[in-house]
C-alpha cells in the first residue's frame, strides 16, 4: 500500500504539518556552528507532542534516506545523536585530543525515533487482534445453538446431552452445567484458529490417553484480523511512521501481544475435570495450547499491524531490498492481487452456494453452525475446482508411526455431488482464472524491462506453487487418538489437498501468465471501469509498487541531490521519473560521498530516487515505439491462436474427466441398475448386474413375478463411489416399505467404449440388491403360483427344495391344487429385504385333504357295505364282516345281512401316503335260521335267529386327480 508522505493529489505533506529550524549536523561545535563539509538537515519532523524529533532527522526534498532509514549507499550508519554531535546544553561537543570526538551510544534510528505511542498503540491492536477472535468464536457458538434451537433437535442443552451419555456409561454424571465450561470452551476453540489441535488427555489407574483435534476456524480468525486492523488504524490517526523499520517494529509489538495474549489466556482456561467412574476417577483435561499458538498468531498478528499502518509511514523512497527484490523478480510485490482477485471470486459465488446446500440438505443447524466449516469448505472446493484432489488417510499404528493408507478423492468422484454442479464448479473456477489473468495484466503491464528479464515468467507460477504448498497446511482437517494401557497404540486421520496440489497450483500459475501476456490485452480495454478498477485496485493502492517498480527500472542507484545545489533539489523532487528516462538511462551511479558532497563527478549524471508521492507519475505506462502494424497483427493472432489452444485443452480435459466420471462412470451404470429396481424390471437388472446363478435359480427373475411384487424398493440416492483402477464401489441408499438401508454396488471395468472406460457390475463379487429365499415342493408338483404367475419347477415323486434369486420385494407363493381331493395349504409369503445379512427366509408346502376325500370315500366305502349286505353267504367275499359256523355247515341256512349302523372313517397322510381306518364302528345284523333237531334221522326243525357284529375297516387310498382308489386291508 502507498505511503501518505503525500496525499492523493501528489501534494507533499508532514506528519503534523509543522516545521522546526535546522538541527545542527555531525561536526558542529557547541556554538552550533556548522562545518562546511556537512549538509544542512531540514524540515525536520515533530513527535506527537510537537517537539522537534532530533534523533530522526528527514532530508530535505531531493534527498533519499537509505532503506529503513538505517543505511547510506555504503551502508553507514547516518544515525543522529553519534559522536561529534552536540547535546541540548552543548557540552557532548567537546573536542577529544588530537580533534576527535568522544564515543557517545546511540540507539538505531528506528528506535530513536519511537515515542511511547509508537509502543502502546500496536499492543493494543494486538489485544484487539485476540479479542476479536474470541468474539467471532463466540458468535460462530452462538449461531449454532440459534440453528439447533430453530430445527427443534435439541432436547436440552448441550451440556446435559453430554451429562446424559456420560451418565449411561459410568453410572455417574460429572456436573457440566457450571461456568467453568463456558468460560473454557470459547478461549479453546478460539485458539484453532491459529492451526493448533484441540487436545484431550484423560488419566485413568495409572493408564492414559490422548486426542486431539484440528479444524482451522477462519472465521474467528478473520475477526481477530479486522479487529486489529481498525484498532491500529484508528489510534494511528496522529502517529507518524518515519521509516519501513518502525512499521515492522511496531507490527512485531502488535503480533508479540497477540501471540503471548492468546498462548497465556488458552493455558489458564483449560479446562480440568474429574469424571468418577465406578470406584476410581478419569482425570480429564482439555487444551489447545501449543508452541504454534504462539508462532502463527505472531505472524498474523505482524501481518495485520503492518498492513494498517502502511499508510502512516512517511518515509519517501523505497529501500534497496524492496528495489532489490522487484529488479529482480518483477511484478513479486503485486503477486497477491491476481491471487486475491481469483479466489474472491470464486468463493463469493461458491461460498453462498455451499451455504444454501447446507440449509436445503442440513437444515438449521448445518446453516446457522456455517462459521464453523465454511472457510475451509469453500477452500476444499477451490482445490477441487482446479482439478487437484483432497486425500483422505487413515492410520492405525503405534505411537511413533502414523503412516497409514490414503484415498484421493476428486471432485467428480463424490457421489453425492451432482453431475451438473460439478460443470458449474470447473467452470467458475475457469472464470475465476480469467479474472486473475486480467488483474494480473493490470497490476503488472509487460513494458522493455520485464519483458528482457526470464525471470519474469517465473513469479507468478512460482507463488501459485508456494500458495499451493501452503494450501496443504491452511486446509488441513485432522485428528489423533492413542492410548497407553501395556502397549502405545495410536490411530489417526487427515483430510487436506493432495500432495500435488503445488504441481497443479503452478501449472494455473503459467497458464494465469500466458493468459495475462496474450491474451487479457486484447481485451481488458473493453471491461467497464469498475471491473478494471476492482481488478487492478485504486491508484492509491498501486501507489508503492509503482515507485517500486519505477526505483528498479533506473537501476536502483541511491543519489540525492547535494547542499550546495539546494536549488536545484524542488525541481528535481516535483518531477518524477518515468520508464522511458529509466530504460535509456547510461550513466553510471553517483556515489553517495559526492552526493553528500554537492557536485557531481565530470561526465556523471544526477538522478533522484523517485518518492510514493509520485505514484502516479510512475504508475503511466512507457510509451513505445510504434509496433509494425503486420507484426503487431501476426502477434495477436499467434496470441489468440495460443490462448484458443490451451482453452480448448484445459476445456477437453474437463469434458474428458467429467464424463469419465459421470456419463461414463461408474455412478451412471448402478443408477440404470437402481432405476431398474425401483421400476420393477427384472429382466433388465439381471442385464446389468449378472446374478451368476443357475438357470433354475433365476426362475423368480421375471418382469411378471418382480414387477407384481409388494413393497418393492420405491426410491434409492447415490452416495459417493470410490474407485481403484479398474475396480470401484458405489455407495447407494434404497428406500424399501418406508426403511431407508445403504447397499453397496461393486464395479469393475474390463472394457472400452472408445476412449472411456466401460463399468459394470462385478457378478463375482454379488450384490446386496440379490437375495435368495427357499421352497420345499411336495412330490408330484409341477408349478408354483408367485405373485399370480405360474413358475414351472421339476416334478418330483418325493418332496425336495428349490432355491431362488430374488430382488428386494414380498413374493406370495402358492401351489394350486391338482383335484378336489387335495390341498396344499394357503399363500405363504416371503419378506426380501435389501441389505439383510440374516439366513436366507424358507417355506414349507405338503399335500392336505379336502373334506371332499372324506365324504366321497365314505361313500364308497358304504357303497362297498352295501354290496356285502345283499350276499348270501355267512362268510361273504372281500367284505368286513362275516359269520363263522361251528358244527355241521347244513344245520344253518338262509342267511341274511343287513346294516345297521354305518362306521365313520378317518383319513391320514403319511409322507406321500395316505390311509384310512375306521373312526368309529358301524354295525351289522345276521338273520338266519338254525336247525335245532340234533338227531339226523329226524327231520329237521328250522328255528330264526339273528345276531350282530362290528363293522371295522382300513386300508390305503389312492388319489389321482379327481379319482380315489381304496385298497382294503380286511
Amino acid at each position: 500500500m502507498p505511503s501518505s508522505a503525500h496525499d492523493p493529489a501528489g501534494e507533499p505533506r508532514e506528519p503534523h504539518g509543522e516545521e522546526t529550524e535546522g538541527v545542527p549536523a555531525a561536526g558542529q561545535d557547541g556554538h552550533g556552528t556548522t562545518s562546511q563539509d556537512a549538509p544542512t538537515i531540514q524540515n525536520a519532523p515533530t513527535t506527537h507532542d510537537g517537539i522537534a524529533a532530533q534523533d530522526a532527522p528527514t532530508s530535505r526534498a531531493g534527498a533519499v534516506p537509505a532503506e529503513d532509514g538505517a543505511h547510506t549507499e555504503h551502508g553507514t550508519a547516518a544515525a543522529p545523536g553519534a559522536a561529534g554531535t552536540t547535546g541540548a546544553a552543548g557540552t557532548a561537543g567537546a573536542a577529544a585530543p588530537n580533534g576527535q570526538q568522544p564515543y557517545t551510544y546511540a540507539p538505531p534510528a528506528a528506535l530513536a525515533s519511537m515515542t511511547p505511542r509508537h509502543w502502546w498503540v500496536p499492543a493494543v491492536a494486538g489485544a484487539a487482534g485476540y479479542v476479536g477472535t474470541v468474539v467471532g468464536t463466540v458468535v460462530a457458538m452462538l449461531l449454532t445453538l440459534l440453528g439447533a434451537l430453530i430445527s427443534g433437535d435439541s432436547n436440552g442443552s448441550l451440556t446435559e446431552q453430554l451429562d446424559d451419555q456420560i451418565d449411561d456409561y459410568t453410572g455417574t454424571a460429572p456436573d457440566l452445567s457450571g461456568v467453568s465450561w463456558f468460560l473454557s470452551i470459547p478461549f479453546q476453540l478460539a485458539a484453532m484458529a491459529a492451526l493448533v489441535p484441540l487436545r484431550l488427555s484423560a488419566s485413568f489407574a495409572g493408564e492414559g490417553g490422548n486426542a486431539g483435534i484440528t479444524v482451522p476456524q477462519y472465521f474467528a480468525l478473520v475477526c481477530g484480523i479486522l479487529a486489529a486492523w481498525f484498532v491500529a488504524r484508528a489510534l494511528t490517526k496522529d502517529v507518524s511512521v518515519q521509516t519501513r523499520a518502525v512499521q515492522w517494529v511496531m507490527a512485531a509489538v502488535g503480533g508479540a501481544v497477540w501471540g503471548a495474549l492468546a498462548l497465556i489466556v488458552t493455558a489458564v482456561t483449560a479446562l480440568r475435570l474429574d469424571v468418577p467412574v465406578f470406584y476410581s476417577t478419569v482425570q480429564l483435561r482439555i487444551s489447545a495450547v501449543g508452541v504454534g499458538l504462539f508462532v502463527v498468531l505472531f505472524l498474523v498478528g505482524l501481518l495485520t499491524v503492518a498492513s494498517a499502518l502502511n499508510v502512516r509511514s512517511t518515509q519517501a523512497a523505497p529501500g534497496r531490498l524492496v528495489i532489490g527484490a522487484e529488479r529482480s523478480m518483477p511484478g513479486v510485490l503485486q503477486v497477491l492481487r491476481p491471487m486475491v482477485v481469483q479466489f474472491c471470486v470464486f468463493g463469493a459465488v461458491a461460498g453462498l452456494g455451499l451455504l444454501i446446500w447446507a440449509f436445503v440438505k442440513g437444515g438449521a443447524v448445518a446453516g446457522f453452525s456455517a462459521p464453523f466449516w465454511l472457510p475451509i469448505a469453500v477452500g476444499w472446493l477451490f482445490v477441487l475446482s482446479l482439478l487437484s484432489a483432497l486425500t483422505a488417510g487413515g492410520a492405525a499404528a503405534t505411537y511413533t508411526d502414523l503412516a497409514g493408507s490414503s484415498h484421493a478423492a476428486y471432485l467428480w468422484s463424490e457421489g453425492a455431488v451432482p453431475a451438473w454442479v460439478v460443470v458449474l464448479c470447473i467452470l467458475l473456477a475457469l472464470v475465476s482464472v480469467v479474472c486473475a489473468a486480467v488483474a494480473w495484466a493490470h497490476v503488472r503491464p509487460v513494458n522493455q524491462r520485464i519483458a528482457r528479464n526470464p525471470v519474469a515468467w517465473a513469479v507468478l507460477p512460482v507463488a501459485y506453487f508456494v500458495l499451493g504448498l501452503l494450501a496443504m497446511w491452511l486446509l488441513n482437517v485432522s485428528g489423533y487418538a492413542s492410548a497407553t494401557s501395556g502397549s502405545s497404540q495410536s490411530a489417526g486421520f487427515s483430510l487436506r489437498p493432495a500432495g500435488w496440489t503445488c504441481l497443479v497450483f503452478l501449472l494455473w500459475g503459467a497458464v494465469i501468465e500466458l493468459l495475462a501476456r496474450f491474451v487479457a490485452p486484447a481485451f481488458m480495454g473493453s471491461l467497464p471501469a469498475v471491473v478494471t478498477r476492482w481488478l487492478r485496485g485504486s491508484e492509491r493502492a498501486r501507489g508503492r509498487p509503482a515507485v517500486v517498480a519505477s526505483a528498479a527500472a533506473m537501476g536502483g542507484a541511491v543519489v540525492a541531490a547535494a547542499p550546495a545545489a539546494a536549488s536545484a533539489a524542488p525541481a528535481a523532487a516535483s518531477s518524477a521519473p518515468s520508464y522511458p528516462a529509466a530504460e535509456t538511462a547510461r550513466t553510471e551511479p553517483v556515489s553517495a560521498q559526492r552526493a553528500y558532497d554537492g557536485a557531481a563527478a565530470p561526465g556523471e549524471q544526477t538522478r533522484v530516487l523517485p518518492t510514493y508521492g509520485d505514484a502516479q507519475a510512475a504508475a503511466e505506462p512507457q510509451p513505445r515505439e510504434p509496433m509494425d502494424p503486420q507484426k503487431k497483427k501476426r502477434i495477436r493472432l499467434i496470441a489468440i491462436i495460443a490462448g484458443a489452444v490451451i482453452l480448448l485443452v484445459v476445456a477437453a480435459i474437463i469434458v474428458f474427466s467429467v464424463l469419465s466420471r459421470t456419463v461414463f462412470g461408474p455412478d451412471n451404470q448402478a443408477e440404470e441398475l437402481l432405476q431398474s429396481v425401483t421400476d420393477g424390471k427384472a429382466k433388465a437388472v439381471s442385464e446389468v448386474a449378472d446374478p451368476n446363478v443357475s438357470t433354475g435359480q433365476r426362475g423368480l427373475l421375471t418382469d411378471e413375478v418382480y414387477g407384481a411384487a409388494e413393497n418393492r424398493v420405491s426410491s434409492y440416492e447415490i452416495k459417493d463411489t470410490q474407485i481403484d483402477g479398474d475396480h470401484a464401489t458405489v455407495n447407494a441408499t434404497v428406500t424399501q416399505d418406508g426403511v431407508t438401508t445403504p447397499v453397496a454396488l461393486p464395479m469393475v471395468s474390463d472394457s472400452r467404449n472408445g476412449l472411456f472406460k466401460s463399468w459394470r457390475v462385478d457378478s463375482t463379487a454379488g450384490s446386496e440388491l440379490y437375495q435368495s429365499f427357499s421352497v420345499r415342493i411336495p412330490g408330484g408338483v409341477s408349478e408354483l403360483t408367485v405373485n399370480g404367475t405360474k413358475v414351472p419347477v421339476d416334478s418330483l415323486s418325493d418332496s425336495h427344495e428349490e432355491e431362488f434369486t430374488v430382488l428386494p420385494g414380498d413374493y406370495d407363493v402358492s401351489i394350486a391344487s391338482s383335484g378336489k381331493y387335495v390341498t396344499y395349504g394357503g399363500d405363504q409369503v416371503a419378506q426380501i429385504r435389501a441389505g439383510s445379512q440374516g439366513s436366507a427366509p424358507s417355506m414349507s408346502f405338503s399335500a392336505s385333504f379336502t373334506p371332499v376325500l372324506k365324504e366321497d370315500l365314505t361313500k364308497q366305502l358304504n357303497a362297498k357295505l352295501d354290496t356285502c349286505a345283499k350276499s348270501t353267504s355267512f362268510e361273504p367275499e372281500g367284505c368286513p364282516f362275516s359269520y363263522s359256523i361251528f358244527g355241521d355247515k347244513k344245520d344253518y341256512r338262509n342267511p341274511s345281512w343287513s346294516i345297521e349302523r354305518y362306521p365313520t372313517y378317518s383319513v391320514s397322510s403319511y409322507g406321500d401316503h395316505t390311509t384310512y381306518s375306521t373312526d368309529k364302528s358301524g354295525e351289522v345284523r345276521l338273520d338266519y335260521q338254525y336247525n335245532t333237531e340234533y338227531d339226523d334221522d329226524e327231520p329237521a326243525k328250522w328255528k330264526d335267529k339273528d345276531t350282530t357284529s362290528s363293522i371295522y375297516g382300513s386300508g390305503t387310498v389312492t388319489v389321482s386327480g379327481d379319482k380315489i382308489t381304496v385298497n382294503s386291508e380286511d
